[in-house]
């Protein structure tokens, strides 16, 4: 069983684990060397021995200053020894702490490379983000989304501590132990939000439905999903899969899911899959996942730091016969770009959605001493096209921006054309199958029902009712006979019928 945390946020597309050298030596700033030497040598941004020593150093200094220390960083260091002097030096001379110090100069030297999927892990850091990658995690119950530069929560897991809590689905995540997050990125939330299991944190939120701020108390829990989810649509011989993250299990999960569909009565016409605030994970899952949808092909092209190219190819996979529709957004990054621009360069799947995240670059874990890790970005990868991918993003062949909009589109290129839109128990079902939504699809107002704007739009294919907010149902009720909206078992439901 998988552990879920509060967030995924791997961000990565891992090529492997490296072996541990038997011939390390133990000295006092060794992780330092080694850090030195495998930046120097493979990141590839081919940075400069000046610029690493200098910036381990002015980050050493920088931090001591916090303890009232003034360390003088003399400007002609630029060698590994000469930092490995400094180093022992400045150990000596105040009585620092040698992890301490090890873990500053390694911080200094990966900031100066200005790429944050490089990172010092130590062997907890590691055994977490390894549990991340894997959908294994320590947390709160709750996912999330960054919405207009703000952190929102997307997603109550059930029977979590988030789920037994006050938070709501659309709660703005504002501060985490009064250390405000905003301007905050995924990576700089998790930290934050990360933690041991039975340790709390006080939340503050803001609900934009009440106008209000309030603090909750939660405290941290194991917590069990899947990699891959899914079901197939009512009414129609159209499958839906969400991917979690690329862990190892994430394909077996995958192939086991569409063995499951085809063995259901009548075979996929086809497939929705959804890849929206997927952050990645290892190449091989992403190469295997590949293989079940074609039998051979070109899977993607990197180049390292000396502009080599490689080419990694898909083998003795299987060709589906059934188009497939990618469901994307911001939160698409790595490996299922990887994985989208691979399908999508081949003819198998078109894209639906907004822009993807853009890291288009390839890590890989090096272990260290005492079972800390390096997690270096070696490679640039590309489309099987050359489609560039890093800092860019992939742009979706059918841009929809709204959340349940992006599925009824899907749907409806794959020839779907009746729709039934379903409210109840916090999620919405669109043809049967639940979606997690940080709005609700309807409101009461004193006109009677409202819709959401952006899903009646997409419905009715009617651009001039706009995609912000909600607009009254009646007027578009009696102009459009394929729109009917009823109660069933107190649930609301909205029903259209393409002409």
């Amino acid at each position: 069983m998988k552990r879920l945390c509060s967030i995924v946020l791997a961000l990565c597309l891992l090529l492997g684990v490296a072996p541990v050298h038997a011939d390390l030596q133990t000295k006092p700033f060794a992780e330092v060397g080694e850090v030195y030497r495998n930046v120097l040598e493979n990141h590839l941004s081919r940075p400069e021995a000046r610029q690493l020593v200098q910036g381990a150093l002015q980050h050493v200094s920088q931090q001591a200053a916090e303890q009232t220390l003034q360390l003088s960083v003399p400007a002609d260091d630029d060698t590994l020894p000469e930092l490995e002097k400094r180093l022992t030096e400045w150990q000596s001379r105040y009585n620092l702490d040698g992890k301490t110090l090890n873990r500053w100069a390694i911080n200094g030297m990966l900031g100066t490379l200005k790429d944050p999927h490089t990172a010092f892990f130590t062997k907890e850091e590691l055994n977490r983000f390894q549990a991340g990658v894997e959908n294994e995690f320590v947390g709160f119950g709750f996912r999330l989304r960054m919405q207009g530069g703000t952190l929102m929560i997307r997603e109550l897991i059930p029977q979590s501590p988030a789920a037994a809590s006050d938070l709501q689905k659309g709660d703005q995540l504002l501060a985490v132990d009064g250390l405000s997050l905003k301007g905050k990125s995924f990576e700089e939330a998790y930290a934050l939000l990360k933690g041991e299991e039975g340790s709390e944190a006080v939340l503050t939120v803001y609900r934009p439905s009440q106008k209000q701020e309030r603090q909750i108390r939660l405290k941290r829990a194991f917590l069990s999903i899947p990699e891959v989810e899914g079901d197939r649509f009512a009414g129609s011989d159209i499958g839906y899969i969400h991917l979690e993250t690329f862990g190892s299990d994430a394909a077996y999960q995958l192939r086991d899911k569409l063995t499951e569909f085809s063995q259901a009565g009548k075979p996929l016409r086809g497939l929705l899959l959804d890849l929206r605030d997927n952050g990645g994970g290892y190449l091989t899952a992403a190469r295997d996942i590949a293989g079940l949808f074609m039998e051979e092909g070109l899977l993607m092209i990197t180049t390292n730091r000396n502009g080599v190219e490689l080419e990694t190819w898909v083998r003795n996979g299987r060709d589906i016969t059934y188009p497939v529709r990618i469901l994307v957004n911001e939160g698409t990054a790595s490996a299922s770009e990887l994985l989208a621009g691979a399908l999508r360069d081949h003819g198998i799947a078109k894209l639906i959605g907004t822009k993807t995240y853009g890291k288009g670059s390839a890590q890989q874990v090096i272990p260290l001493l005492d079972g800390d890790a390096l997690k270096i970005t070696l490679q640039e990868y590309f489309t099987p096209k050359h489609t560039t991918v890093n800092h860019v993003g992939l742009t979706p062949d059918l841009t929809v921006e709204e959340h349940l909009s992006q599925v009824v589109e899907g749907l409806r290129s794959l020839g779907v054309n009746s729709f039934e839109l379903r409210e109840g128990n916090g999620d919405t079902f669109v043809n049967g199958v639940a979606f997690p939504v940080i709005e609700p699809l309807f409101k009461r107002e004193q006109g009677g029902i409202a819709v959401r704007a952006a899903v009646l739009a997409t419905l009715l294919r009617d651009k001039e009712i706009g995609n912000q907010g909600y607009v009254p149902l009646a007027p578009y009720l009696q102009k459009n006979k394929q729109l009917s909206i009823l109660q069933e078992n107190g649930d609301m439901v909205l029903r259209f019928q393409s002409p």
